[in-house]
């Protein structure tokens, strides 16, 4: 039982000039100030380590009436408790300050990892599908333990029971590797944090599916010219113009998308979120260039300028004059503000292999990532330096120099490596489209 009650708190004065200290035992007071200013103070010794004095803490605890008789002596109890323990409350008063406080629950920790990611510059996709993923299997299973408290089987669990539901629907798996994944990411981060006393939990969670097999599928010079073709870059004819067919499962605006994705080597996403700001017209070097990822990309890498050769400009000035709400690809239907998705446009580009019977020997469609892995082909076989193919393509340079120090344009080089990409896809393109117009006349016989 405390020594001080609230009548005698609220008729404490203290002298002019002076202040009054009211103890109410256990090293909790009550100091008052000339102007009648009541605050609560604890003052508390800190647990040695080696058995020794340990360290004196005075801890404010909040004025009074604010924080009442009862609600200061809860609080001194439990800082108490907490020193005799050697826990150090100054030090949680510097982590609150500091915003380093635990999460108290694993739905908390999502919520704080998707925010780094956000504040490292990552793009709204990326942040948002990893969001996704831990919102749909980690957080209705493990959302309100404490991290702390959920283990490397319960992670292994979480990821087993999607990469199972896939197996039953017999699909590849690929969620439950990326679910594995996002939660690998999540959980180094807790760790770096300093936020798990035990790291390695969540290291390279396994799935029963097997692994994922890399991309490395190329067009052909067969399928390239016909796809080129296909999408109207040689006459402005796209292959769903040339079907009397009524069935227009694609707009122009989708096909445009998928051009630049070949002819500049654009990310889908990259395509997708183009806005008409994104075209600026160069005093210095008179070029027209296109921003990428002007709004955060993949990789700082992934922000870069890339220099429009001819029939790329001519699409993207097209879709300048159609734009919506700024956007260069808005929805097909037109209905909202917002733009085409990646995934529409890789459902495009399916529709379209599947019309023009593109499969390799393994049976697989090309995708609009393909269209910009076959740009990188045949850059490289044009003997393009590499340095100018990873500037075209978005990606970081391997060594110091080239990540730290060069900080080139070249913009020319660029633009004269693309120029001539472009001028082979169309050579594709008119093979192609001889190889056609033959066809046609055997039919019409």
């Amino acid at each position: 039982m405390g020594l001080l009650t609230d009548t005698m708190i609220r008729n404490a004065r203290a002298k002019t000039g002076d202040r009054l200290v009211l103890s109410d035992g256990g090293g909790l007071e009550l100091q008052v100030t000339a102007k009648g200013v009541k605050s609560w103070y604890l003052r508390v010794r800190v647990k040695s380590e080696d058995g020794g004095t340990g360290l004196q803490r005075r801890i404010p605890l909040g004025a009074y009436p604010a924080v009442s008789l009862s609600d200061a002596r809860i609080e001194a109890a439990r800082i108490r408790s907490e020193a005799r323990t050697g826990r150090d409350p100054k030090a949680a008063a510097a982590r609150s300050s500091l915003g380093t406080g635990k999460p108290k629950t694993v739905a908390a920790a999502a919520k704080l990892y998707s925010d780094h990611l956000e504040a490292g510059g990552r793009a709204k996709s990326y942040v948002s599908e990893r969001s996704r993923l831990l919102t749909l299997y980690l957080l209705p299973k493990l959302g309100k333990l404490s991290p702390q408290d959920v283990d490397r089987a319960m992670l292994s669990a979480v990821v087993e029971q999607e990469a199972k539901r896939q197996l039953k629907a017999k699909q590849k798996g690929v969620q439950a590797r990326r679910l594995a994944s996002v939660i690998t990411a999540m959980w180094r981060f807790l760790e770096d944090k300093g936020w798990l006393v035990r790291r390695g939990e969540a290291d390279r969670l396994l799935v029963s599916v097997g692994a994922e097999q890399p991309r490395d599928r190329v067009l052909s010079d067969q399928e390239l010219g016909s796809v080129a073709f296909a999408l109207g870059l040689l006459d402005g004819k796209t292959f769903y113009d040339r079907q009397d067919n009524g069935h227009r499962p694609s707009d122009r605006g989708t096909l445009d998308a998928m051009a630049l994705a070949l002819l500049l080597g654009l990310r889908g996403g990259e395509a997708t979120a183009l806005m008409s700001e994104d075209v600026v017209d160069d005093p210095e070097t008179g070029m027209t260039i296109l921003r990428i990822a002007s709004r955060g990309g993949k990789t700082a890498a992934a922000r870069r300028d890339i220099p429009l050769p001819p029939l790329a400009l001519s699409i993207v000035r097209r879709r300048q004059k159609q734009a919506k709400h700024g956007q260069l690809f808005p929805t097909p239907s037109g209905k909202s503000v917002d733009r085409l998705t990646v995934s529409g446009l890789g459902y495009a580009a399916s529709q379209l292999a599947d019309k023009l019977g593109h499969r390799d020997a393994e049976g697989r469609k090309w995708t609009t990532h393909d269209l910009r892995r076959t740009l990188a082909s045949i850059l490289g076989e044009r003997d393009v330096v590499e340095a100018v193919q990873k500037r075209i393509l978005g990606h970081a340079g391997a060594d110091v120099t080239s990540r730290v120090y060069d900080r080139s344009r070249r913009q020319k080089q660029m633009l004269e490596a693309l120029t001539t990409a472009e001028t082979w896809i169309l050579e594709r393109a008119r093979v192609a489209a001889k190889a056609t117009d033959k066809v046609v006349a055997l039919t019409g016989r």
